[in-house]
């Protein structure tokens, strides 16, 4: 595989103020990542010049899977969809901070917000091709794509509620995500402490909170596919920005205020479920649910231990059978089954060797497949990540200490 670029563009990241600190780490060649102290939009701007050329590859790539997703479906055509629809603008009202990032990267990459939020907030995109007879959610098994490779998430974890948690997410996605995977590891201009890992910048698919926990993300496909079903349209002008969701979920200090962001809009644009472990509370599950009377409801639940797949634990449509999202319904089973019988005390050798099993890791295709496997340890305030990719590769740590 191709040696990562980023390293080499270090010394050019001299433009963020005098405040800022900042320190890459290149932990393999699909992995990186950014330690910064500083604001947002110096965060933004600097992973923009650090990683450039890394991310308008990326973005390239997005472009040409969305033209085998659906023949004429681009980066441009929805960019130009987010800017009728004013996307950056409503995201700037909604979540200053995720704005402030996004303006950042959009200065150093010289691209529009809008053109980037496009890449960023993909599931829009996918949700815009499975109602336009292209891939989607529903239809995983598309020519060019290993049908044993899943193409969803599964996360579960436990705590004890006394200062000792786990937790362990595959994320399942487009094959382009295999590489390009940039962890920020950012300490605000508080001196408060998030890490996100994030496809390309621009993808946030976990990580752990300001507040010490961990945060495991899931895409809700059933609730796309019922808005769809309801001929209900993505983008709307009383819809949040579900990337507002993506972002502000690390900035909280407690689960409370994780469902006081969910509560603060009823519409979004997508539909999200995380599943939040802080080790001297219950895990929590929350998602924004399609509603077709309301635009979007929100659930969430406390329990010792928690499972979630890419279906909705509150909300039960009749479409979603075995074959549903990569077997939404088996994965979620076997990953109760195995929570069933683990402890506190179950391994970090143990939850991976799970997670890289059937049904949750079948392998990478060619359109989607694994991405990542990660295990959190959580002690306290204190999280450690170890993030495998494949076999070729090690496993990465990451903490927020």
């Amino acid at each position: 595989m191709k040696k990562s670029i980023i390293a080499a563009t270090l010394a050019l990241s001299s433009i963020f103020s005098v405040g800022a600190q900042a320190e890459l780490i290149q932990h393999t060649d699909q992995i990186a990542e950014v330690k910064f102290q500083g604001s947002s939009y110096e965060l933004g701007l600097h992973v923009g010049v650090v990683a450039k050329a890394q991310i308008l590859d990326g973005i390239e790539r997005f472009d040409n899977t969305l033209g085998v997703m659906l023949p004429g479906l681009n980066v441009i055509s929805l960019s130009k969809s987010f800017e009728a629809q004013s996307i950056f603008a409503k995201l700037k009202a909604s979540s200053p901070d995720a704005a402030a990032y996004i303006q950042g990267l959009s200065e150093s990459l010289n691209r529009s917000p809008n053109l980037l939020l496009a890449v960023g907030m993909s599931d829009e995109a996918i949700l815009e091709s499975q109602r336009s007879g292209g891939m989607g959610f529903l239809q995983a098994e598309k020519p060019a794509h290993d049908p044993a490779a899943p193409a969803k998430c599964t996360v579960l974890g436990m705590s004890d509620k006394q200062g000792r948690a786990w937790g362990q997410a595959n994320f399942d996605y487009m094959g382009i995500n295999y590489e390009g995977l940039i962890v920020l590891n950012h300490t605000d201009v508080d001196g408060q402490t998030r890490v996100i890992q994030t496809w390309a910048g621009l993808i946030p698919y976990g990580g752990i909170a300001k507040g010490g926990q961990a945060i495991m993300m899931n895409t809700m496909a059933d609730e796309g596919t019922a808005r769809e079903k309801a001929g209900a349209e993505i983008l709307v002008d009383k819809a949040t920005p579900s990337y507002y969701l993506s972002w502000e979920a690390y900035n909280i200090g407690s689960q409370q205020e994780l469902l006081d962001i969910f509560n603060a809009h009823q519409q979004y644009t997508a539909f999200f479920s995380y599943t939040v472990i802080d080790s001297n509370a219950k895990v929590m599950n929350i998602e924004n649910n399609f509603s077709a009377a309301q635009g979007g409801v929100v659930n969430h639940s406390y329990a010792d231990k928690m499972v979630h797949a890419n279906h909705s634990l509150y909300q039960q449509q009749p479409f979603v059978d075995q074959a549903f999202a990569a077997k939404s319904l088996a994965r979620q089973a076997a990953a109760e089954s195995f929570l069933d019988k683990a402890s506190i005390e179950t391994t970090k050798a143990q939850t991976q060797e799970f997670a890289e099993t059937s049904v949750l890791w079948k392998g990478r295709g060619e359109m989607m497949g694994t991405v990542t496997s990660t295990r959190f340890d959580i002690n306290g305030d204190h999280v450690d990540m170890f993030i495998k990719t494949d076999m070729a590769h090690p496993e990465v740590h990451i903490k927020n200490y």
